[in-house]
């Protein structure tokens, strides 16, 4: 039985020799020093104690799977090999999974995609070894270059030839696994193969509740570290974490918005507790059941809030930032290359039931890519005033914005305006571009 194939015999090989080389060469004493420092971080009691757990956990699915005559011994190789590239990733990634809303969907689907079915096809068949040997170091130098490539525009020139080069070596690898299946099928059609194929997906699909598990645990364990911050009385606190578990449970966005609510209250009572909570309710309700605005007065902020979900800039929840001020935010969207991107971000101002105020922000970090930002400006500022107005931006503030020069004029009953401010001293001469649809 062959453990490994050749392509993981010759991956093994240059981690070995790079691995060899690190250990004992004098010119990597700092490398040495620095994994060091990742061992004793990695080694601490909390991640070992999720990493005992994690292990616990898939001894028991593959007990049952083992039970169910999906999973024999042959398959530990590849079982390895999950549990460093998804399992473990995974729990490092928990922030990230929290916020991508589609995750635990994306998970089962991604495994069922033809260009899933399409890599394992082709990772069946693999080249002798010496050949594998080759191709391993020239692959991993062309990804590493292409990786830098894309982050300089330019590199564009050296970023289309490599991608051609890769998309080259895909091709032949196609044609190879095409040419193997006509002459030797019968290394594809062999029970451990379907094992191989069926296995990993599986094993995803029974690792998903455990991912979701720690992901409630620790999204609980960061409020709750909050609330010892925010409440002073002991009892109050304790109160609190009840009521989280028994109105939120498994709706964490919620949890996490009343745990920052907390944060801004002055919690020194059981009602001034109970407020918090009524907050959040209202709050909720609201966003299910926006209010008509008028025009001449502003928009919903509940159907602001959602006027560039097209264009990719999803805004938090309206929250209170102030006693009468409330407002929503996106994250900050990257959009350009270099070592510091540019980005943009959308806001909404105003009060409860009305917002006044729709705002765009460009951080231009490098004064050479201004034409791109403006670009980018510009076409987000079209969204928002079809969006918000319904009716396109002016020629005379299309100009303004391409020339990164202020402006203000009136549409019907709003104000639009553009706002440019150069950061001084700035290294790059950065500056940023604000863009204000408000109620005059």
């Amino acid at each position: 039985m062959d453990i490994l194939n050749n392509r993981e015999i010759a991956i093994s090989l240059w981690l070995l020799a790079i691995s060899i080389y690190i250990l004992f060469s004098s010119k990597m004493a700092e490398v040495r020093n620095a994994f060091k420092g990742v061992i004793a971080a990695f080694f601490v009691r909390r991640i070992m104690t999720v990493l005992c757990l994690m292990i616990a956990y898939m001894a028991i699915v593959i007990y049952w799977l083992s039970e169910l005559e999906l999973w024999d011994f042959e398959q530990l190789k590849n079982t390895v090999f999950w549990c460093f590239s998804v399992g473990f990733m995974s729990l490092f990634k928990l922030e990230k999974i929290k916020q991508d809303k589609h995750f635990f969907k994306h998970s089962v689907l991604g495994n069922l995609k033809l260009l899933a079915i399409l890599q394992f096809v082709v990772g069946v068949y693999t080249f002798s070894l010496w050949v594998e040997i080759l191709l391993v170091p020239v692959l991993a130098l062309l990804g590493a270059m292409l990786a830098i490539a894309e982050n300089d525009r330019k590199h564009h020139q050296v970023k289309v030839f490599l991608e051609y080069c890769l998309s080259s070596f895909g091709v032949v690898l196609i044609v190879y696994t095409l040419y193997m299946l006509m002459t030797d099928f019968d290394e594809f059609g062999k029970e451990k193969t379907a094992y191989d194929f069926f296995v990993p997906p599986l094993l995803t699909l029974c690792y998903l509740p455990f991912v979701f598990f720690m992901l409630v645990y620790s999204t609980y364990e960061q409020v709750f570290v909050r609330l010892r911050r925010t409440i002073k009385s002991r009892l109050h606190r304790y109160t609190a974490k009840l009521y989280a578990f028994i109105l939120f449970n498994f709706r964490l966005s919620l949890l996490e918005r009343w745990s920052f609510q907390v944060a801004k209250a002055n919690i020194e009572s059981h009602s001034d507790l109970i407020d918090t909570f009524k907050y959040i309710c209202k709050a909720r309700h609201s966003e299910k059941n926006p209010k008509d605005v008028p025009k001449e007065q502003g928009w919903s902020p509940y159907k602001a809030k959602e006027f560039l979900v097209n264009e990719g800039l999803n805004t938090g929840f309206y929250n209170r930032s102030f006693e009468e001020d409330w407002f929503a935010s996106s994250p900050m969207k990257e959009f350009s290359n270099g070592i510091i991107p540019d980005n943009i971000a959308y806001y909404v101002e105003g009060s409860e039931d009305v917002a006044k105020a729709l705002k765009l922000k460009v951080n231009v970090n490098d004064a050479s890519r201004a034409h791109q930002a403006c670009e980018k400006l510009e076409a987000m500022a079209e969204a928002l005033s079809m969006s918000s107005l319904r009716l396109p931006l002016s020629d005379e503030m299309k100009s303004a914005i391409s020339g990164c020069n202020s402006y203000s004029e009136k549409v019907e009953d709003k104000t639009i305006a553009l706002v440019v401010e150069h950061w001084p001293n700035h290294k790059f001469n950065g500056f940023d571009l604000k863009l204000l649809i408000s109620k005059i």
